[in-house]
């Protein structure tokens, strides 16, 4: 798996937010500073283009960046073992779940 960089201005947070991003065909895994997340392309069809890529990975980047422990709570499940496998959680960017970027 090759590991893209991702590099943008945010501007409802007025800052450069950077981060880097992988997919392994079934989810698409991004790292910042700020935390990691991953979800899973079963809410984004069958075929996901590089460009449709690289504006999710910009939206879940503002969204880490908004909420630095969402993606820190995700890391303290998985070094303590929690059974929930990593790409499957309630955290979603399309507001498939009931986490923080869920639609109300």
């Amino acid at each position: 798996m090759a590991t893209d960089q991702v590099s943008f201005y945010d501007e409802s947070l007025k800052k450069q937010i950077e981060g880097s991003f992988k997919t392994d065909g079934k989810s698409i895994h991004v790292s910042s500073a700020y935390g990691v997340m991953s979800i899973p392309y079963n809410d984004l069809g069958a075929s996901i283009d590089h460009d449709a890529q690289v504006l999710l990975v910009q939206k879940l980047l503002s969204e880490l960046a908004r909420d630095p422990d969402s993606g820190k709570f995700k890391d303290l499940q998985q070094q303590r073992g929690d059974q929930q496998p990593q790409g499957i959680g309630s955290t979603s960017a399309w507001g498939g779940g009931n986490g923080p970027g869920a639609n109300p």
